[in-house]
């Protein structure tokens, strides 16, 4: 595979592209500076603006923007992230132009009509709803906030929570828009069937429309960080969750790399690592038992996520400390080590069959700064790390005691060693 091509276009744009003749679809994933960071005190207005691209521009009705896509057989989408608003769909060579210049008409003249505000605060509160009552997310995002404490854009639910959701009038969709939505730091990561003459055609002279005096978003790192124990009683649920975990490193960290073949190691090879293996296979315990690394541009988290039969909580929760403590007893074997390392290394290499997962490479490429050449380095980066540094990563980053724990799920009465 030849290094992907990076262009920087006048208004700010950055388009980095790799062709993939093989493949007659085109697929694209992209991004603009504006998710939860930039909303400042404004809590949910990023989210809910985002939830709404697709609504209407100044041109165009939700209903035609749907219908012309389907139309042309192209794809779009728009999801908000604490750092980005993200962007992705997929068409063919001669779709290209006009899926684009849809994607451009909808980023930077969205309407923002009344009906679909409304339609959206009814979503958006449905949706807190359903996650309020979910043993496994709930968990989650309380273990989120006190990981990012204080507000902090890591640590907050995007949504704002209920009365935000209520309060957001369509003047704060506009604000946000107009002053955070612009083409300075938006990234177009384009793969499949294109070349330079396609990509300059439909996808640079369309973007090169796109204008804009918004201000980036910066990601800044999170406040000083607390441990904390956390139950919640849910008497109603069947099912018990306990998640568990710490900050770990941002994304250009340099135990990064080893850490995340720690955490594969731990809770993701095969059937969720020594985790699933332990406490799901061998003890009958939970339902799911799987490790989580979340490593972003200002910081990071490691977690355990374990579903429980509410009469197995406690003997779950000193199976997780028991399986934390086998870490620093009975490190990774070298055989161990070696097989996520095959791991981690063949999965990027079948996941690069599909267009989609490519483009997403190439966004994160340009996003964390990672260099053109990642895709090529990668192999030689995994292959390299030491067994040393893998088991000291795992000692360093995975420890039960300055970790936080929530538990939530029918739990009163129930005797835990947080």
């Amino acid at each position: 595979m030849n290094l992907p091509d990076r262009a920087v276009l006048d208004n700010g744009a950055v388009v980095v592209s790799q062709p993939l003749p093989s493949n007659p679809f085109i697929a694209f994933r992209g991004s603009v500076p504006a998710g939860t960071f930039a909303e400042g005190e404004e809590h949910g207005v990023a989210e809910f603006a985002s939830r709404l691209l697709l609504g209407g521009t100044r041109r165009m009705s939700a209903a035609k923007i749907a219908d012309r896509l389907e139309g042309i057989g192209a794809t779009l989408e728009f999801h908000n992230t604490q750092e980005l608003l993200l962007f992705s769909g997929r068409c063919t060579r001669e779709t290209a132009a006009e899926t684009v210049r849809i994607l451009v008409e909808c980023v930077s003249q969205p309407a923002f009509p009344a009906r679909e505000v409304e339609r959206v605060r009814g979503e958006l509160r449905n949706d807190l709803r359903i996650e309020e009552d979910d043993t496994r997310q709930r968990a989650y995002r309380e273990l989120l906030r006190i990981v990012f404490p204080k507000d902090h854009p890591y640590g907050r639910d995007p949504k704002g929570g209920e009365e935000r959701v209520r309060r957001i009038r369509r003047s704060d969709l506009v604000a946000f828009h107009g002053d955070h939505v612009g083409p300075d730091g938006l990234i177009f990561a384009v793969t499949g069937d294109v070349d330079r003459g396609l990509i300059e055609k439909a996808v640079a002279t369309p973007l090169s429309r796109f204008r804009g005096k918004a201000e980036p978003a910066r990601s800044t790192p999170p406040p000083a960080y607390k441990p904390r124990h956390l139950v919640i009683d849910m008497p109603h649920k069947s099912q018990a969750d306990v998640v568990l975990g710490a900050p770990a490193v941002p994304r250009r960290h340099d135990d990064y790399y080893a850490l995340l073949l720690a955490n594969l190691l731990l809770g993701r090879i095969g059937l969720f690592g020594r985790l699933g293996k332990n406490l799901r296979d061998e003890l009958g315990l939970a339902y799911y038992a799987y490790s989580s690394l979340d490593a972003r541009t200002a910081a990071g988290m490691w977690s355990i996520n374990v579903g429980l039969n509410p009469s197995n909580l406690a003997r779950g929760v000193q199976g997780i400390r028991d399986e934390l403590g086998r870490l620093r007893t009975e490190p990774f074997a070298v055989q161990e080590i070696a097989d996520g390392k095959d791991n981690q290394v063949g999965s990027l290499v079948v996941s690069l069959e599909r267009n989609a997962e490519v483009a997403a490479e190439l966004h994160r490429m340009e996003h964390y700064g990672l260099g053109m050449d990642f895709l090529e380095r990668y192999g030689e980066i995994i292959q390299g790390l030491t067994d040393e540094a893998v088991r000291d990563a795992a000692v360093k980053y995975f420890s039960a005691t300055p970790c936080s724990w929530v538990v939530t799920g029918p739990a009163k009465g129930t005797k835990l060693a947080l």
